[in-house]
């Protein structure tokens, strides 16, 4: 129940923004029903006006009740049409809205929240579940407003008309109340599991479809598609018992209301016979008894949607619901007054609170400084980079820079000093002019055209096709793996930043292209702090500090000489990549 209160003072808001549209609605539904209502009165009356021997008065009625019958039926089809229409649009309206705040959410997250959520499964949140949202609102609509309208005129109808067998559809319909309301629970249950393991189905062939040529080169592809089978077969199974309780209400509810029709009809013809009730208001009894059906049918329809639609909106308002990341501080960059120092204090972190990536982690970076990481894999490289740009807080200690702790300033801020390139590129959809201009302004063509000769990108650029202009994607084949590195990183040279961190951005490239790399990056490079992630230890000789991480601990520090004097850890890295 709490859950259920949570989902629906979730969506209120987003209702009452069109609350003078839902309003318009409701008055449209209610007279369009009204409307609706009178033709079975209408039907029974022209019924009455039959008789053997007709005089042309008796015609003249019928044809009036007719005419008036045809206005009725025209007039309240309209003010549906209308009702739907505007519904549409209202819910289209809100699935808008929905998407964009939960895309903008998205970006006020932690990369620690990415971490432990699947990518399919947010997929599946932000596609599959409002969508659920949004087709729900329209289904529902002002229908539940209406359904109950129905079923309260109805009854009173039928009520005027035969106490009796008004007696009897509603004994029916308690019957089929009681049974339906244990489906439905059930119903709710399974849809939860459905929608939980669409996000897993979702979020695995997302994986797959970016691991592709990992599959191939292992032959794991029988391997992966087993694991494909029972993910999804397990979507099924529940996906199948969820439509089950869900879709078994309306065949049961007309079940019993064909079975009603008839127990109404025999025992209508024998008040007939008895007097008690005109052939007419049988048959205007026998309308309005369908009609009290239908909306009883809608509700447990509605019942049914909601199901999903409560499902969807919990899952949805639990990803807008998780905790943003928290600004510290809202200390401004002043790019020209920084000179570039920065020092480890003591850092300490970790991944989980069980395991320490970083322990006690101290240097200092000097300005216009290059500062090497070396280490074997896990060592906790990235990392250190990684809570420089405040992807992650450290868990005690102190980063600063120009004596300043990075905490007083806010991450958009601190992130505008640093140039980041790192070893698995990231391509958007666009041109190629689009995607080295990204995260830069009010930039020129030569600007432009200088970043990708620096990154030694515009040979190549230019023979292609449409130059700068030329469309690609991550996906693409148009560009290799090392143009692709080229790119971003004329990408980073266009936004000339104060900081650079390079995370082995060199290695997409081949042994020539990276050769005329070098140079561009020294460019680059001078006159900025600089942080390089290198394997290839013969690209970082001549930094001015290369600090030798093991186990998420300095274990030794200095420059390529002095390292390889003390004959420690770095210079048996270094035999032992150039050994042979």
């Amino acid at each position: 129940m709490r859950v259920k209160n949570k989902v629906l003072k979730g969506l209120f808001p987003y209702l009452l923004e069109h609350r003078k549209k839902l309003i318009w609605l409701c008055f449209i539904a209610i007279l369009g029903n009204g409307l609706n209502l009178i033709g079975p009165y209408l039907i029974g009356k022209g019924i009455n006006t039959l008789r053997f021997q007709m005089s042309s008065s008796d015609f003249l009625t019928l044809g009036k009740i007719t005419s008036l019958l045809a206005v009725v039926y025209l007039s309240g089809a309209t003010l549906t049409l209308i009702q739907n229409i505007t519904m549409n649009r209202i819910s289209q309206q809100i699935v808008w809205k929905m998407r964009k705040e939960s895309f903008e959410k998205l970006h006020k997250f932690s990369l620690k929240f990415f971490d432990n959520n699947s990518h399919g499964n947010i997929i599946s949140i932000m596609i599959n579940d409002i969508d659920n949202i949004s087709s729900s609102i329209s289904q529902i609509g002002t229908q539940v407003i209406v359904s109950i309208l129905t079923i309260v005129i109805t009854l009173a109808i039928m009520t005027y008309i035969s106490p009796t067998l008004t007696l009897v559809q509603l004994i029916l319909v308690s019957i089929t109340g009681i049974f339906l309301r244990k489906l439905t629970l059930k119903g709710r249950e399974k849809t939860r599991e459905q929608q939980r393991y669409l996000g897993e189905v979702s979020g695995y062939i997302e994986e797959i479809l970016m691991g592709e040529p990992e599959v191939k080169a292992f032959t794991y592809e029988e391997k992966v598609i087993e694991r494909f089978q029972e993910l999804n077969g397990k979507y099924n199974e529940n996906a199948v018992k969820a439509y089950f309780f869900t879709g078994f209400g309306y065949p049961t509810l007309n079940y019993i209301g064909n079975m009603g029709y008839a127990l109404i009809v025999l025992i209508g013809s024998i008040f007939i016979l008895r007097g008690e009730i005109t052939l007419g208001g049988l048959s205007s009894f026998i309308i309005y008894s369908r009609m009290f059906n239908r909306p009883m049918a809608n509700i447990s329809d509605v019942y049914s949607i909601i199901q999903t639609v409560m499902v969807s909106a919990e899952r949805y308002f639990n990803l807008i619901g998780q905790e943003e990341e928290l600004e510290s501080g809202q200390k401004k960059v002043v790019t020209e007054t920084t000179k570039g120092d920065i020092r480890f204090e003591n850092v300490t972190f970790g991944y989980s609170y069980k395991q320490r990536t970083i322990d006690s982690l101290s240097f200092e970076a000097k300005p216009g400084n290059m500062v090497a990481i070396v280490g074997p894999t896990g060592a906790g490289k990235t990392t250190i980079t990684n809570l420089l740009m405040r992807f992650y807080d450290i868990d005690s200690g102190k980063i600063l820079i120009d004596g300043i702790n990075i905490k007083d300033y806010s991450r958009s801020e601190l992130r505008k000093l640093f140039g980041m390139v790192l070893q698995d590129t990231w391509i958007f959809t666009g041109s190629i002019r689009e995607n080295i201009l990204y995260g830069s302004e009010d930039i020129s063509d030569t600007e432009l055209f200088r970043a990708a000769k620096l990154a030694c990108a515009n040979d190549f650029i230019m023979k292609l096709p449409q130059g700068y202009e030329t469309q690609i994607s991550e996906d693409n084949m148009i560009l290799s793996q090392g143009q692709k590195q080229l790119i971003t990183i004329a990408r980073v040279i266009l936004k000339n930043p104060r900081f650079l961190i390079l995370d082995e951005a060199t290695s997409g490239v081949d042994t020539r292209t990276e050769m005329r790399l070098q140079k561009a990056m020294q460019n680059l490079i001078h006159g900025r702090t600089s942080f390089v992630i290198a394997h290839r230890l013969s690209t970082i000789k001549s930094a001015n500090l290369i600090l030798v991480v093991k186990e998420g601990k300095i274990e030794e520090q200095g420059t390529h000489s002095e390292l390889m004097s003390k004959r420690g850890f770095y210079y048996t890295m270094f035999n032992e990549q150039y050994a042979n």
